[in-house]
């Protein structure tokens, strides 16, 4: 494993990005927010990674004031011309009880190696090579325990509530909002008739598709753990047995008890098993 840093300054983001997006096997960038100046920085390389088989996924946070349209629609083109790309968009989170998503992760794979970058830098062209920005580079194999983790992470908020997939619908209504909000300035949120049009948004969010966990998505230690999972009600207990089994997967792990106790909870976070009294859970899936 190697970790180094960037700041735009002495090394940007874009420069460590820009080499891996052509022959990366599956790129995952979850930011809070997106706008052109930043993903035209990167969209050639993406187009070149997914037209060689490659698959990509966007998690961004939509506010109206940050998230461009544009950028939806260019996502929303690729995925309709047969590409394996998927775009999922998380609430606006002023106008209901949503946490504010505030994440800023790249990963990029290719074959048996990983490239993570966890920061502050947003998709933009600020945070990839103007603003002066720190981001962590982690390089390391695939089946490395941070590895692990970090996927893990970025599977919860995959699933989290709010998460939608938007459609073309979805995207035209959006952009209807967003340049309201930009000609008018934030005030405009509290102005009836863009109210009227965040509230359509909302309404149209409760009844799109939304990212189901599935067996395929888990990786590391979630798909360890679950891959062993007993149909129906088991125990806790009954998973420790697979103990020197994990070790082996991860020999640096001292923790083993305490990690799969963890996984048990975050796999009940993703919808796939039910917790149903100390050390009892059901598997549903």
């Amino acid at each position: 494993m190697k970790i180094t840093f960037t700041d735009n300054i002495t090394r940007s983001l874009i420069e460590v990005l820009k080499p891996l997006l052509p022959k990366a096997d599956e790129v995952r960038f979850g930011v809070a927010f997106v706008k052109y100046s930043g993903f035209s920085l990167i969209e050639d390389e993406i187009k070149k990674c997914l037209k060689t088989g490659g698959k990509a996924e966007f998690l961004f946070g939509l506010d109206f004031r940050t998230t461009e349209p544009k950028v939806l629609r260019i996502l929303d083109a690729m995925s309709k011309s047969g590409l394996n790309v998927k775009l999922f968009c998380y609430s606006d989170p002023s106008t209901n009880d949503t946490p504010v998503y505030h994440p800023k992760i790249y990963l990029v794979r290719e074959k048996d190696r990983s490239v993570i970058s966890i920061g502050s830098s947003n998709l933009t062209a600020g945070g990839l090579k103007n603003n002066v920005e720190v981001n962590a580079i982690i390089e390391a194999k695939i089946k490395e325990e941070l590895v692990s983790d970090v996927y893990g992470i970025y599977n919860r908020f995959k699933f989290q509530k709010g998460r939608f997939e938007p459609d073309l619908t979805y995207i035209e209504k959006y952009e209807e909002a967003y340049k309201i909000v930009q000609k008018k300035s934030v005030e405009a949120l509290k102005e009836k008739n863009t109210k009227k049009r965040i509230e359509y948004l909302k309404e149209l969010e409760k009844i799109l598709p939304r990212p189901k966990p599935v067996e395929t998505e888990l990786f590391g230690w979630q798909k360890l753990v679950y891959e062993r999972l007993p149909k129906g009600i088991f125990q806790t207990s009954e998973i420790y047995k697979y103990e020197e089994e994990f070790q082996g997967f991860y020999p640096e792990n001292r923790y083993i008890k305490a990690k799969i106790r963890q996984i048990l909870q975050q796999l009940r976070d993703l919808g796939l098993i039910r917790h149903i009294s100390e050390n009892r859970w059901e598997r549903i899936k």
